[in-house]
C-alpha cells in the first residue's frame, strides 16, 4: 500500500512538473503581435550643395515614435528564447532652422521598417532579458524654402538601408499578454539625394526607448 501511495505521489509530482515546464514554454513561445510607443531621438546631419554654395545642418531633436511589431518566439529548453520579428514605425520628429538668413530648412524623420532576430534568457518563469539586431529601412525628407528667392525651393525625400541593435526586458502579465521596455540604436549610413539644382547628403542615426504591449496566440 505504501508503495502504491508513493507511486501516486511521484506520478503527481511528475505531472505537476511537466505542466509547469509547459507553462514556461508557453510564456515566451509562439506568434505574437504588439503596439509600440516611446522616445525617439534621430540625429540627422544634412549637407546641401548647389552650383556655388555648400552648407551643413544637424538636427538632433527628440519626439515620439509609434507603431507595431509582429514576431515569433521559440523556447527550445525552457531557459532560452530565440525569435524573429518585423515592425513598422512612424515618428513625430521634425527640426527646422535657418541656413543663410531669410530661409528655412526642415529635416523630418519618416517611417521606419525593421526586421531582425533576438535571443534571450528566461528569469523566474515570468521575465525575459534579450538582445536584438537586424535590418532597418528608413525615410528622411529635407524641405528647403528661400524667402529671398536666391536659391530655388526644394523638397527631397529618400529611403535608405541600415542596421539596428538593442535589448530590453519583457514581462508576462498573464493570459498571453506581455509588456516590455527596450532600447534600440539605428545607423543608416550615409545617403545622397539629387535634384536638377541641389544635392543633399544625409547621415542619419537614431536612438529609441520604447514601451510595448502585446499578446501571444
Amino acid at each position: 500500500m505504501k508503495i502504491v501511495a508513493m507511486g501516486a505521489v511521484v506520478a503527481a509530482a511528475f505531472v505537476s512538473t511537466s505542466a509547469s515546464a509547459q507553462d514556461i514554454v508557453q510564456t515566451f513561445n509562439g506568434p505574437r503581435i504588439e503596439l509600440r510607443a516611446g522616445w525617439d531621438n534621430p540625429d540627422i546631419r544634412a549637407t546641401l550643395q548647389d552650383a556655388g554654395n555648400r552648407v551643413s545642418q544637424s538636427a538632433d531633436k527628440s519626439g515620439v515614435s509609434y507603431g507595431g511589431e509582429v514576431g515569433y518566439d521559440f523556447s527550445p529548453d525552457n531557459k532560452m528564447v530565440i525569435g524573429a520579428y518585423a515592425g513598422l514605425e512612424g515618428s513625430t520628429v521634425k527640426a527646422c532652422g535657418e541656413l543663410y538668413g531669410a530661409d528655412r530648412l526642415c529635416l523630418r524623420a519618416g517611417r521606419n521598417i525593421t526586421a531582425g532576430a533576438r535571443v534571450g534568457v528566461v528569469l523566474d518563469q515570468k521575465f525575459l532579458i534579450y538582445g536584438k539586431g537586424g535590418y532597418s529601412n528608413g525615410r528622411v525628407s529635407v524641405d528647403y524654402r528661400d524667402y529671398e528667392f536666391i536659391l530655388p525651393d526644394e523638397n527631397v525625400g529618400r529611403t535608405f538601408d541600415g542596421f539596428h541593435v538593442g535589448g530590453g526586458i519583457e514581462a508576462s502579465v498573464g493570459s498571453g499578454v506581455y509588456g516590455r521596455l527596450e532600447y534600440v540604436y539605428t545607423n543608416y549610413g550615409r545617403v545622397s539625394a539629387e535634384t536638377d539644382v541641389l544635392t543633399a547628403s544625409l547621415k542619419p542615426t537614431r536612438q529609441q526607448v520604447v514601451y510595448a504591449m502585446g499578446v501571444r496566440f
